[in-house]
């Protein structure tokens, strides 16, 4: 991929998949060349065992990724490390116009997307997350009042009182 031609990224987290993928869907419709990103987080990587059967796993999906990526001519960076250094590091050698995520509810990993969108903000490139993994996002079944529901049936009428075709819609 040529550092002078612009490009988006599309950032790989618990997303490991090519279809049905709303925020790598969005990338490649953006018009950029897109270069697919995973990141070993040293951070996450830091409280687990080298054995753990995720972290495994999460090696395995991605090298079966890379090599799907690499029969087709296609770049895919794996990168090890921490999420804000491996984009300045991606940053200062290309042209980036874009990255792409889908969201990630964890406490830490909001914290996480909320540093790499102010880097992304500080550099001028657009940050752009997509609800994926969830059909309603956290926040989005509330009682009238704003407060979360603590009585099942309720939040139940309310969530399909909410549901839209447009959730349930597969990402080409």
């Amino acid at each position: 991929m040529s550092a002078s031609r612009p490009l988006c990224i599309h950032w790989f987290r618990r997303d490991l998949r090519w279809q049905d993928n709303r925020a790598l869907h969005a990338a490649l419709q953006s018009g950029w060349d897109v270069l697919p990103l995973f990141i070993f987080d040293e951070t996450i990587l830091g409280s687990l065992k080298p054995e753990d059967p995720r972290v495994t796993f999460i090696h395995e999906t991605i090298a079966a990724m890379k090599v799907e990526s690499d029969g087709r001519g296609k770049a895919f960076c794996i990168a090890h490390g921490k999420p804000k250094e491996t984009f300045e590091h991606l940053f200062a050698q290309h042209d980036v116009r874009a990255v792409f995520v889908n969201e990630d509810y964890e406490r830490r990993a909001v914290e996480r997307d909320e540093a790499i969108e102010a880097l992304c903000q500080a550099k001028g490139v657009r940050f752009e997350a997509f609800k994926d993994h969830a059909i309603m996002a956290p926040g989005e079944v509330l009682k009238p009042d704003g407060l979360p529901y603590t009585v099942f049936t309720p939040f139940s009428k309310r969530w399909h009182a909410n549901l839209t075709e447009e959730a349930l819609r597969p990402a080409p």
